[in-house]
């Protein structure tokens, strides 16, 4: 049997068994189109007042333009002393004992009064039946930012809106870590709660979050993972609560203020968030207290453009459930032999250019070290995430080693498939609720980055690729121009890494430029794929043509290297839904292509002329 039909064979059985994997997850993106736009019934108040409406009023113009939930928060010591929501709150002293207290009053003008007093001796475990004011042997500055009552007035508004409620519980005094739970049972049983998550730096009853979590299963709310959040004990109730998750996507004031992010990027990056990354619940805030002139007509224009954008990229403007609730996705063995027996093939693959001998022994070892491995990763976590973190740069490596193998034409195409394969074998292995829900981590994302590069330089200085020798090179000084070459080398690498997982390093420029290539190709290809991959290896086949500075040509092999370590780790985003992956590596492959092509005219038609004026050319 010839190799090509063997290679053939073996790509089609990865293909096969990474589609009966992936095909879970493509039905659940598919039926994953509800998205809701939730809005903080604070700040809807705010501006309502200040544009002369009622809230009810205006709440009903945003339902209309597009907001599908309401975000609703309890209130905290600081709420009440500024005199929002329906208490009071004093200080009292005892001069004899010398101790301070508060004492907690619900208005009397209040509408729900017996409901609050009930609530606030349930949120201070008081027992006593009585409807009056409750004294607290807490000082008030330590309420200051602890939860005191549910605010009644967003949860009658939204009642009335017949909007969902995402709401907000606060933190608890420490003795009273269990009330943040029960007054999340007993809001749910009068109002339409849908989502919620704490508020404050640390979830209530941390390091035991066990009370919320089972108050969340037990009424199946499902618990909102905001992206980007620090606060303390998130992960462990998003853990515990899992799969009863919804990704939510927010912006804070203060956020917006310091980066100056418009409004038109706020609602660019909303939709983002959703196209991208899965995001089903989009906060919109209002703009910070400081702007002036922004008033209530702005926003509800901000609510319309922003829906007609979801629209537009085919999205519902409607409340979301908790997908994974309904179908739980999980590791299979077909799925897992095709991620390993990608990592055996490029690891084979890898020694054999460095100078193994290859037989048949040795490829049927590697052939059944590919279904122990695999059994292995299928059965034991630890297992899974090493393969996973070594398959990924082994992937890039073997992908970069044929597109650049002795500078072919075709080569770049080869080293794309051969990609493409092996990112849709990881992507398969890994599209689980745990990777998915991004509570599990990827672990060989910067390693990707990191290692090809590296592997390609060694294997180069193995067979000689480039020039010299790795003792050669180590026992001569160093050039000048080596020298710039390996800092620039070394740079670049280091800022890859430090950049990796965010996008707040990023210049006026480039965000100009991303947003650009979005609103253009709707999936963005990766600046390192268009300006560094692609244009590295055709300037190379031009070079190699044409026996041009050898010397100098491993930056564009290692350029090449940080092109398709890319494109792997596009795969690795597992909470991108994967047709926009396939899209984002399409566009990236032809809008590479055609900057290498310019590239090569800019070097054969003015760089070379220009050195020929001055010298000839150093081959």
């Amino acid at each position: 049997m010839s190799r090509k039909i063997l290679a053939g064979l073996f790509t089609a059985a990865v293909l096969a068994c990474s589609a009966y994997g992936l095909l879970p997850r493509v039905r659940l993106e598919h039926e994953n189109n509800n998205v809701a736009i939730i809005s903080d019934y604070r700040e809807i108040a705010t501006l309502a007042r200040n544009s002369g409406l009622g809230v009810d009023e205006a709440i009903g113009i945003l339902k209309k333009n597009g907001i599908t939930g309401m975000m609703v928060s309890e209130l905290i010591g600081d709420n009440i002393d500024k005199g929002i929501g329906q208490a009071e709150m004093k200080i009292m002293k005892d001069s004899e004992r010398g101790t301070e207290g508060t004492i907690i009053t619900i208005t009397p003008y209040s509408e729900h009064k017996d409901l609050l007093n009930k609530w606030l001796r349930m949120r201070f475990a008081i027992s006593d039946d009585k409807t009056g004011p409750v004294f607290l042997t807490i000082p008030s500055n330590m309420l200051k930012n602890s939860g005191m009552l549910p605010d009644i007035d967003g949860l009658e508004a939204a009642k009335r809106a017949g909007l969902p409620v995402f709401y907000r519980p606060a933190p608890s005094p420490g003795h009273l870590s269990d009330r943040a739970a029960v007054m999340l049972r007993e809001v749910h049983a009068k109002y339409p709660v849908s989502v919620f998550t704490p508020s404050g730096e640390y979830v209530s009853g941390y390091p035991d979050v066990s009370k919320l979590a089972n108050a969340a299963k037990e009424l199946e709310i499902p618990v909102a993972i905001v992206e980007f959040s620090r606060q303390v004990g998130e992960p462990q109730l998003n853990a515990q609560v899992s799969p009863y998750l919804l990704p939510l996507h927010s912006v804070t004031n203060e956020e917006m203020t310091s980066r100056r992010i418009s409004r038109k990027a706020l609602r660019e990056r909303l939709i983002r968030a959703a196209l991208e990354r899965s995001v089903r619940l989009l906060l919109l805030r209002t703009a910070p207290p400081n702007t002036s002139d922004f008033k209530f007509a702005d926003f509800a224009e901000e609510v319309r453009l922003l829906g007609e954008g979801l629209k537009a990229h085919g999205f519902n403007l409607a409340w979301p459930e908790p997908v994974f609730a309904r179908r739980n996705l999980h590791i299979n063995v077909l799925s897992a032999w095709a991620m390993c027996a990608v990592l055996m093939l490029c690891v084979w693959s890898y020694l054999v250019r460095m100078g193994m001998k290859s037989d048949k022994k040795i490829a049927v070892l590697f052939a059944a070290g590919s279904v122990v491995l695999a059994v292995c990763a299928w059965k034991v976590a630890s297992a899974a995430r090493i393969a996973g973190a070594l398959a990924a740069p082994m992937i890039a490596t073997e992908a970069s080693l044929i597109a650049l193998d002795k500078g072919r034409k075709r080569g770049v195409l080869q080293g794309f498939v051969f990609a493409i394969v092996g990112g849709l074998a990881l992507a398969s292995f890994f599209s689980t609720t745990s990777y998915m829900l991004r509570l599990s981590t990827f672990s060989g994302v910067r390693l990707t980055l990191v290692l090809p590069p590296v592997l390609v330089l060694l294997h180069d200085l193995k067979n000689r690729v480039h020039p010299e020798s790795l003792i050669g090179f180590l026992n001569r000084p160093p050039l000048w121009g080596e020298l710039i070459m390996i800092i620039i080398l070394l740079g670049a690498v280091g800022f890859m890494v430090l950049r990796s997982g965010n996008t707040q390093g990023i210049s006026n420029f480039e965000a100009s430029m991303r947003d650009t290539l979005e609103r253009s190709l709707v999936a963005r290809p990766r600046t390192k794929e268009v300006f560094v991959g692609y244009p590295s290896v055709l300037l190379l086949v031009y070079l190699v043509g044409h026996g041009m500075t050898a010397r100098y040509r491993e930056i564009l092999r290692i350029g090449a290297s940080i092109g398709f370590s890319s494109v792997v780790n596009s795969f690795c985003h597992f909470h991108t839904p994967l047709t926009l992956i396939l899209l984002r590596e399409f566009n990236g492959l032809w809008t590479g292509l055609i900057v290498g092509v310019i590239a090569v005219m800019l070097v054969k038609f003015v760089i070379v002329p220009l050195l020929r004026l001055v010298r000839p050319v150093i081959s």
